[in-house]
């Protein structure tokens, strides 16, 4: 069994890799359209990629159309029996544009690949992240996005580096201009220690409590649906949940959020979890490592006075 892995950015291409590792392949080939540093030719040697294509990054900047037309000869040329793109915004939409261009059915934002048969099994979340749809694979190529979460790659051999431009024509709408959103912090999903916020706080200015907090401990800021989408207190890029980051930090404090499925979809991967919310039956407590049924008002205050006398500040 052959598969093709391919993402935006490299730490795409070597997440979705280790994942396809996890499969047990024949062979496991990588498409990126962005050069990769040394270290990350050793990280997807250690995930098993045993050779790597560069395609020009004319066609990623042009858009999904283009990227989809270049992805489509790839897969052409390989004939593999699996493709996996790491489904970020744009992901989503190039294996989409890919599966037309293909003529396959594919699975959208999967969290879990299996073998079957001769096929492929997808899992992924549906109805608001209530269920699990089976989706069956059986065309070849089998083709789908997902968004997974793969364990830290240990370096390895570096795969073997060939270009590839397949000159396919330009698609008939072309990209003016892209404008990317100001960012202020590092990216959540890469980030250790995080304290997101809910609608247990009152008004935006009493955010100000968790940012403190954050600040002691050197975490970022994240936040449930609510808070970005329909307040507008935070920025889009802070929602943690089944249509915002997903993220997988050493520990996760959340404050004021009552935990809804969408939420938990997001961190049920921390590995540990502190809550603070005055319900004793909300859904967070069954996620929870450390479940405090209290006031945030009354306890943020008093933990934010007890760290400054530890930390000296």
């Amino acid at each position: 069994m052959k598969v093709l892995v391919a993402g935006e950015k490299p730490e795409q291409v070597i997440t979705t890799a280790s994942y396809a590792k996890s499969l047990n392949p024949a062979q496991i080939v990588a498409a990126a359209f962005k050069p990769l540093t040394e270290n990350e030719l050793a990280m997807l040697g250690g995930a098993g990629v045993e050779k790597l294509i560069h395609l020009p990054e004319k066609y990623l900047a042009a858009g999904a159309a283009a990227s989809a037309a270049a992805l489509a000869e790839l897969v052409k040329k390989l004939d593999p029996n699996l493709v996996l793109i790491y489904a970020s915004k744009k992901g989503v939409e190039i294996c989409g544009r890919l599966a037309q261009r293909l003529d396959v059915a594919y699975a959208s934002e999967a969290f879990a690949i299996e073998r079957d048969g001769n096929g492929f099994v997808a899992k992924r979340l549906v109805l608001g992240g209530g269920y699990v749809a089976t989706v069956s694979l059986n065309s070849k190529p089998a083709l789908a996005s997902v968004k997974v979460s793969a364990p830290e790659t240990s370096k390895g051999p570096k795969p073997a580096v060939e270009e590839f431009d397949p000159n396919v024509v330009a698609p008939a709408v072309d990209l003016l201009e892209t404008i990317k959103p100001e960012k202020t912090r590092v990216d959540l999903e890469k980030a250790s220690l995080i304290v997101s916020v809910g609608r247990g706080f009152k008004k935006k200015e009493d955010l100000s409590l968790a940012e403190e907090l954050a600040k002691l401990i050197g975490a970022e800021i994240g936040c449930s649906r609510p808070i970005s989408g329909d307040l507008k207190w935070l920025e889009e890029e802070r929602h943690i949940g089944l249509s915002g980051k997903r993220v997988r930090p050493n520990l996760y404090i959340a404050l004021g959020i009552s935990g809804q499925v969408q939420h938990l979809v997001g961190m049920r991967d921390s590995k540990t979890v502190i809550a603070v919310n005055t319900d004793p039956n909300a859904p967070m407590a069954t996620e929870s490592d450390y479940y405090f049924v209290a006031d945030l008002y009354k306890i943020l205050p008093l933990t934010i006075e007890i760290l400054k006398k530890k930390l000296g500040s």
